[in-house]
C-alpha cells in the first residue's frame, strides 16, 4: 500500500500513521472489475469499505423492480450496508461498482478483535459510524432541502473526474431525476 493512500486513512479516518499499519493488519484489498456486484455473505454485510480507487453505487429494487440509486461512493467513502453491519440482519442493499474499483475492506469481526486488544480501537468505530450517519444525514439533507442542479452541483464538486466516468441512469437516478432531465441541467452548467 501506498503511502499517500495511508495518509489518505489517517485524514478520512483519523487515526494516526502509526495505528494505519493496525488496520491493515485486519484488512484486505479487493480489486473489483467495473459493473461487478459485490456480494454480502448470506445476505449480511459483515464488512465496511473504503475505496481506495473508483466509484461504486448502492442501489435499492423498488416495488416495480426498478433500480434506485441510493448512494454514489468514489475515492475515499466508506461502501457498505451500515444497518446490515451493526445488525447482523439480511440487507436489501445491492452495491455494484461503476468502474474498476480498489477497496480496502475490514470485516467486524477484526475490529471487534482490535478494541479487545485495546480501547483506542472504540474511537475508531465510533468514526466509522459518524461517517455513516453523515453520509445518511448528507442523501437526506439534499434530498429533502437542494434543488436536482443543487445536488448535482454538489456531486460534480466531490469528484468530478470520476463523475464523467458514471453512466449517466445511475447518476439521474440517484439525483432523483430523468436521464433527460440531467441532460438540461448539464446544458445549463457547462
Amino acid at each position: 500500500m501506498t503511502q499517500s493512500v495511508k495518509e489518505k486513512l489517517v485524514t478520512t479516518l483519523q487515526i494516526p500513521i502509526d495505528r494505519v499499519e493496525e488496520l491493515l493488519g485486519i484488512c484486505l484489498i479487493v480489486t473489483h472489475a467495473k459493473n461487478e456486484l459485490i456480494e454480502a455473505k448470506n445476505g449480511v454485510f459483515d464488512r465496511l469499505g473504503y475505496i481506495i480507487n473508483g466509484a461504486a453505487r448502492i442501489y435499492y429494487l423498488n416495488e416495480k423492480g426498478e433500480e434506485v440509486s441510493y448512494l454514489l461512493q468514489v475515492n475515499e467513502d466508506v461502501i457498505g450496508d451500515y444497518a446490515s453491519y451493526i445488525t447482523g440482519e439480511k440487507s436489501q442493499a445491492k452495491i455494484e461498482t461503476l468502474l474498476e474499483t480498489e477497496v480496502l475492506y475490514f470485516e467486524k469481526k477484526g475490529v471487534e478483535e482490535l478494541i479487545k486488544k485495546d480501547v483506542f480501537w472504540l474511537g475508531f468505530a465510533k468514526r466509522i459510524s459518524d461517517l455513516a450517519f453523515l453520509s445518511a444525514k448528507q442523501r437526506l439533507d439534499e434530498l429533502f432541502f437542494f434543488t436536482p442542479e443543487q445536488r448535482y452541483l454538489n456531486l460534480l464538486k466531490k469528484s468530478p473526474e470520476i463523475l464523467n466516468k458514471i453512466p449517466q441512469k445511475y447518476i439521474s437516478s440517484y439525483l432523483g431525476i430523468t436521464p433527460q432531465s440531467l441532460s438540461r441541467i448539464r446544458k445549463r452548467i457547462f
